[in-house]
């Protein structure tokens, strides 16, 4: 009778400070709540052809290999605004540069118009793209908007989408606190990842260890549903080890909020959708290195293609017109942002996505568009904010 039950599994995720070198993650500091974690060995094997005296073959080599480690996580936030959700090295692993705003700013606009508002004078001096603002007071209070540029001279910053009542010198704002994860080209990081099969009886557990990884990722929500991360982590190989059942796991304590009650907008409009997925098209590889135990460097990602899907309510021609969007290349702003309580919120905006096909969707007898997209941009083309 085996003692090791799939549910008794622990996965703990760490950033690097040295790529390739053990980042040693902790239960207490480390530990990620995810679905169906898996930890396999991908092993080279050199097949032979030496000539035996009979049809069959020699065994086999087993040559150099790298491990992959699996996992599902849900997209939430930590619960305290400004501090990162424990899954973050996952994203970082993707490519995905953090930007920490440990603190809401807030103060009394200097002016505004359709589509901005001027901060007060002592904004912060860091660019805010990507960052949720709220009018609180004043004239037009209760909007909730995400910023699409921002000026850290003038304090300008462009919103998405326009004001439904214009700001003035009288509103009060506040962009909210968040961690914010923008694609990256360069200072990319690593992760070491710790999966331990725990003992339900009265033996060690095993742990399989991942350095030096780096990750493809993807994500998907529906509507009324949470939405999910799936990150598939590839690094270098280690041996499994035996080891004491880890204790002392502390996560998040905050639990995913569904789809609903949600601001979504396509091209400046509500748009009533089941399904969003988002594929960052990481490619990952790892250089070859025969001082290495396993023949492997720390693992890369070396070209990257976001692309994604979305199934938005069929309209007139007059008011959406996908398939001469698509013939005339017309790029569009997504932007979806839910959740009820600061803390555990999610935004994600798309500033410029372009149909790549015009598909017919069926929701249960409502006419839909299929409209798979590029996603635009060189390091600018997903905001992705937990605040």
């Amino acid at each position: 009778m085996s003692d090791f039950l799939t549910r008794n599994r622990l996965q703990l995720a760490k950033v690097e400070t040295t790529s390739g070198t053990d980042a040693a993650p902790v239960p207490a500091d480390d530990a990620v709540l995810v679905e169906e974690p898996r930890a396999n060995p991908n092993m080279e094997l050199e097949q032979t052809d030496e000539v035996t005296g009979s049809l069959d073959n020699a065994q086999s080599i087993v040559g150099g290999g790298y491990a992959e480690h699996t996992a599902r996580f849900f997209a939430k936030g930590s619960g305290t605004p400004g501090t990162a959700p424990e899954f973050a090295p996952y994203l970082q692993a993707a490519a995905l540069g953090m930007t920490t705003l440990a603190a809401d700013s807030a103060g009394t606009a200097q002016a505004g118009a359709a589509g901005t508002i001027t901060l007060a004078a002592g904004g912060p001096s860091v660019d805010l793209t990507g960052f949720v603002i709220e009018t609180t007071g004043g004239t037009g209070p209760g909007q909730t908007r995400v910023i699409t540029a921002y000026n850290t001279t003038t304090k300008v910053a462009a919103v998405y989408p326009n004001w439904t009542v214009t700001p003035d010198a009288t509103t009060q704002y506040s962009v909210r606190a968040g961690n914010l994860f923008v694609p990256v080209s360069t200072a990319l990081k690593t992760l070491t990842s710790y999966l331990y099969l725990k003992n339900s009886g009265s033996g060690d557990a095993v742990l399989k260890k991942l350095v030096g990884g780096a990750a493809t990722l993807s994500f998907a929500i529906q509507t009324r549903q949470t939405g999910k991360f799936t990150a598939n982590v590839r690094g270098m190989l280690a041996d499994p080890e035996s080891v004491a059942n880890p204790t002392g796991a502390v996560f998040d304590s905050v639990r995913p909020r569904p789809l609903r009650d949600a601001d979504a907008f396509l091209d400046g409009a509500q748009v009533c959708f089941r399904n969003l997925t988002l594929d960052f098209g990481n490619e990952v590889i790892q250089g070859d290195c025969p001082g290495a135990e396993f023949g492997y460097d720390p693992a890369r990602v070396v070209n990257r293609r976001i692309t994604g899907r979305i199934n938005p309510q069929m309209l007139t021609l007059a008011q959406r017109n996908p398939f001469a969007d698509l013939i005339a290349g017309t790029t569009k702003k997504l932007w979806l942002n839910w959740g009820e309580t600061l803390g555990n919120r999610v935004s994600i905006y798309l500033p410029s996505i372009s149909y790549t096909g015009h598909e017919e969707d069926d929701l249960d007898g409502i006419s839909a568009d299929g409209l798979p997209f590029d996603v635009n941009g060189f390091d600018s083309g997903a905001y992705i904010l937990f605040y």
